[in-house]
């Protein structure tokens, strides 16, 4: 058998198996699949279900609960590979005899038709399973565990079904989608067995054109999913590995955006490794990835971004002993991806935020303009929701909806209206104006459009001081009388206690609080959250709430650390004629932290009335938003 992943795999899956929660994993996935049971929880499986489904006589395209998705699932044909895996683990042949008894099953069950085109046969499945197949065989073979020569020939014969019928599954929407990509992913693999050149030349050069297209100039996939940009990326980078491996020659443009992605990928994740909720996500340690990344590339960032993060996932390609580039801390480390609409930014060696305000993207996009996630101390504290589901139900519309983020809403509506599980229409279009990314002070400036036929606009700021402060200025504009909503989701498990001045957060080793330092209405309630596929939990959701005829400026507080400082609101002012700027137009806050006192001013429109110098505590500036620290000098951030 050609060499693809694994020249000794009997080595590698000894030295995986001292995990001893992945070593359960696949023996007890192996076994239940023994007795035609099925769960699906593979670390990167995009729709996870740990319910077991169990079978007399195997339904390939069996749906249960209505959720096509377990189907889809199934037809990964991931048990597989967990087969090949046990068999090395344990020597035990049963494994191997049940592998081909599967795949005989499959093979001889299942024919692509019209009607298995969109179940066991969708093209996206049929493109991912081949890498399982590749995998399991690769690794038989170099147990002593092969299948028989009829065997060997079905599989051969199942080879060329999935070729033919990937070279003819390719429209514009493949070309622009992750499923592109996982499916031409599959088509090489494929090809590469059989040595069915033409085939990998034509897969080689679909994978170039839709990395290019899928890949935007900051880094980030356009479909606006940490997840999927991870599956498309594994795809290429497994593309360029095997390629490698076999003296194959990929177009530099190809390996270029995968590069791209990888970085994208890597600055976009919190600081344990794992991706927030974003878009359609689960909370995914992606450091392997990266890992893998960082050795194809020779990239001393990449290996820096991985640091800590390798497990079986990445032995199971990579030969013993093979070692990162030395890691090397990048002079950056906060981010403002332009062209997609995200800020990353990190607020201390174990703080970090994430913003959004960018286009929706695919069906995988949720409607989260404005939305921000806060980390700390290892833990998360404020979050996205997640996404539960891909049925159309309360649930994913909870989740996807604007109500599952944390951002304003306005007159209780949606800023987006959803038609269904993956369409929308009236789409919010955003306006990211502003972002500071470096230094003492940071600053994010963006609106969106998606109250404008309501008479409504919001423009939310965001102002950081080292990584003790959060200054969330929310500057909406009405034309007529209207409720306000800002949220604030909080991770499972964080205590959430009343004060005089807001709220106090706990979790682990981390202490945030929510200070409202204007008067107003604020709850806490319950909302769903889940951060992965088919798991549903419930976490708090804090509400401040107001109205709005004209303009206002809603301020939040967030203190990170000790609750020991003073937050008190102070006028703007005109230095020339002490003219004070009306509420609507100007906020204003001195914060007192042990020996520091900050002077932060936020003016929102201009006001010309009583001269151009602006005064507000000790801060005196002309600008829109401008600070001060003591007797420093005056930081502007906007003019």
């Amino acid at each position: 058998m050609k060499y693809f992943y694994l020249r000794n795999p009997l080595d590698n899956i000894r030295h995986c198996q001292t995990d001893s929660v992945w070593r359960a994993h696949v023996l007890e996935n192996a076994d239940k699949s023994i007795e035609n049971t099925f769960t699906f929880s593979e670390k990167y499986e995009m729709e996870r279900c740990t319910v077991p489904v169990s079978f007399r006589s195997i339904d390939w395209d069996f749906i249960p609960s209505d959720d096509n998705e377990w189907c889809f699932a199934f037809n990964r044909h991931t048990f597989l590979l967990n087969n090949a895996l046990a068999a090395a683990i344990s020597g035990d042949r049963k494994y191997k005899d049940n592998w081909i008894r599967l795949f005989e099953d499959f093979y001889s069950h299942s024919k692509l038709s019209d009607k298995t085109r969109n179940l066991s046969w969708r093209s996206l499945e049929s493109g991912i399973r081949i890498e399982n197949y590749i995998r399991s065989l690769e690794i038989l073979s170099g147990i002593g565990m092969m299948p028989e020569q009829n065997v060997l020939d079905d599989i051969s014969e199942f080879f060329r079904t999935h070729i033919s019928y990937l070279l003819e599954t390719h429209t514009a929407f493949h070309r622009l989608s992750n499923w592109g990509i996982l499916q031409d992913h599959g088509l090489f693999l494929a090809s590469l067995y059989l040595g069915d050149n033409k085939a990998m030349e034509t897969a080689i050069s679909r994978l170039e054109e839709e990395a290019a297209l899928q890949t935007l100039p900051d880094g980030m996939h356009w479909e606006q999913s940490s997840m999927y940009q991870a599956e498309v990326l594994h795809c290429l980078l497994d593309t360029l590995l095997v390629a490698s491996r076999s003296g194959i020659s990929i177009p530099k443009t190809l390996k270029d955006n995968t590069h791209a992605l990888a970085l994208g990928l890597a600055r976009s994740l919190r600081p344990d490794g794992r991706c927030y909720l974003f878009g359609d996500s689960d909370e995914i340690d992606m450091r392997d990835t990266v890992a893998s990344a960082a050795v194809i590339f020779s990239d001393s960032e990449l290996a820096y971004h991985a640091k800590g993060g390798i497990g079986p996932e990445f032995w199971l390609s990579y030969e013993l002993g093979t070692k990162l580039p030395e890691a090397v801390k990048p002079e950056k480390t906060s981010f403002f991806f332009k062209e997609s609409g995200n800020a990353f930014l990190r607020l201390g060696e174990d703080t970090a935020l994430r913003f959004h305000c960018g286009f929706m993207g695919s069906g995988h996009g949720h409607l989260d303009q404005l939305h921000f996630d806060l980390y700390d101390k290892g833990s998360v504290i404020i979050t996205d929701t997640g996404r539960y589901t891909y049925v159309d139900s309360e649930e994913r519309r909870a989740l996807k909806g604007s109500y599952g983020h944390n951002t304003v809403i306005i007159g209780g509506r949606e800023m987006s209206r959803m038609n269904d599980s993956w369409e929308t229409e009236a789409i919010a279009e955003p306006v990211f104006a502003e972002a500071i990314t470096e230094g003492e002070y940071r600053f994010l400036k963006a609106s969106h459009l998606g109250y404008a036929k309501d008479g409504a606009f919001i423009t939310r700021y965001i102002i950081t001081i080292g990584g003790r402060f959060i200054i969330i200025a929310d500057d909406v504009i009405s034309e007529k009388e209207t409720e306000v909503e800002i949220l604030f989701h909080l991770d499972e498990n964080t205590e959430v206690s009343k004060t005089e001045r807001g709220y106090s957060l706990r979790k682990e080793r981390s202490r945030v609080s929510i200070i409202f330092p204007q008067q107003g209405e604020s709850r806490v309630s319950g909302y769903w959250l889940s951060k992965r596929y088919n798991e549903l939990l419930s976490s708090p959701l804090v509400t401040r709430t107001g109205t709005v005829k004209g303009r206002k400026c809603f301020i939040t507080l967030i203190a990170i650390g000790s609750e020991d400082f003073t937050a008190t609101r102070c006028a703007v002012t005109k230095s020339l004629t002490g003219t004070e700027i009306p509420e609507e137009s100007a906020a204003a806050l001195t914060l007192r932290d042990g020996k520091d006192t900050y002077s932060v001013a936020i003016v929102t429109n201009e006001y010309a009335k009583g001269g151009f110098l602006l005064k507000a505590g000790d801060a005196e500036a002309f600008g829109k938003v401008f600070i001060r620290k003591n007797k420093e000098k005056t930081t502007v951030l906007k003019y």
